[in-house]
C-alpha cells in the first residue's frame, strides 16, 4: 500500500482524530518529563511545585480526550472503527493518568521518610529513569506511527515499540530480582512503593505498545 493510496482512505474526521490522539501522546512526554525531574530531585521542596505541573498536564489530557470522545461519537468517523477510535483515547489518557499517580507518589513517599530510611535506593531510581528514557523513545516512535500513511513503515514503528516494551520488561524483572534482595533490610513501606512505581512504569510502556496495537488494527480495518 503506497502513502497516497492509503491517505485517502482516511475521512477528515478520522485524521483530527489520529491528530487529536497524537496531542495526548505529546502531553503524556511532557509528563515524563517532570517525573525525571522528580527523580532526580527527590527532595519535598522540589517536588511539590513539579507536581502541581504534572495535575496541570493530566487536566490539559483529559480536556483533550473529552474533546476528542466528542468528535468520534458525533459521526465524523467510520462505524466500524468507532470502538477501537474510544478504546486509543482512553489508552492514551490513561497513560498521562498514570504519571500523576507516578507524581504523587514520589510526593508521598517523600513524606513519609524517617530518618533511618532517609535516602532512596540508587539503583530503583536508576531503573525507573531507564524505564522513563525507553518511554520518551517509544512515545516519539508513536508519534511517527500515527503521522505516517505507509502500511510497511507502520508495522516497522509498531515492532520498534514492541522492543522498547519488552527492554522495560528486563530492566523491571531485574529491578525485582534486586529489590527482593533487599527486602529483608528494607522497611515494608518503602518495599511496597517501590514494587507499585515498577509496576506503574511498566503500565506506561504497555500503554504505548497497546495504542501502537490499536493503531494498527484500526488501519488494517479501513484498508479491507
Amino acid at each position: 500500500m503506497n502513502l497516497k493510496s492509503f491517505s485517502r482512505l482516511l475521512v477528515v474526521g478520522e485524521k483530527k482524530v489520529f491528530g487529536e490522539i497524537a496531542e495526548i501522546v505529546k502531553i503524556a512526554n511532557e509528563a515524563n518529563q517532570i517525573l525525571t525531574r522528580m527523580l532526580k530531585e527527590p527532595q519535598l521542596e522540589s517536588l511539590l511545585p513539579e507536581n502541581l505541573k504534572m495535575a496541570e498536564v493530566e487536566k490539559r489530557a483529559d480536556d483533550v480526550a473529552f474533546r476528542v470522545r466528542h468528535d468520534i461519537t458525533d459521526g465524523a468517523v467510520n462505524p466500524t472503527v468507532l470502538d477501537n477510535l474510544l478504546e486509543c483515547v482512553e489508552v492514551a489518557d490513561g497513560m498521562v493518568d498514570k504519571y500523576h499517580y507516578l507524581a504523587r507518589e514520589l510526593t508521598r513517599i517523600a513524606r513519609a521518610k524517617s530518618d533511618e530510611n532517609s535516602n532512596r535506593i540508587a539503583i530503583a531510581d536508576s531503573a525507573f529513569l531507564s524505564m522513563l528514557e525507553l518511554a520518551d523513545y517509544s512515545a516519539a516512535k508513536l508519534l511517527e506511527l500515527l503521522a505516517e500513511s505507509d502500511m510497511n513503515r507502520i508495522r516497522e514503528k509498531r515492532r520498534e515499540i514492541e522492543e522498547l516494551e519488552e527492554k522495560g520488561d528486563e530492566i523491571k524483572d531485574d529491578s525485582f530480582d534486586e529489590l527482593y534482595r533487599m527486602a529483608p533490610s528494607m522497611h515494608y513501606l518503602y518495599f511496597a512503593h517501590y514494587s507499585d512505581v515498577l509496576y506503574a512504569m511498566d503500565d506506561v510502556l504497555d500503554a504505548n505498545e497497546d495504542l501502537a496495537d490499536l493503531v494498527v488494527t484500526i488501519i488494517t480495518s479501513i484498508s479491507r
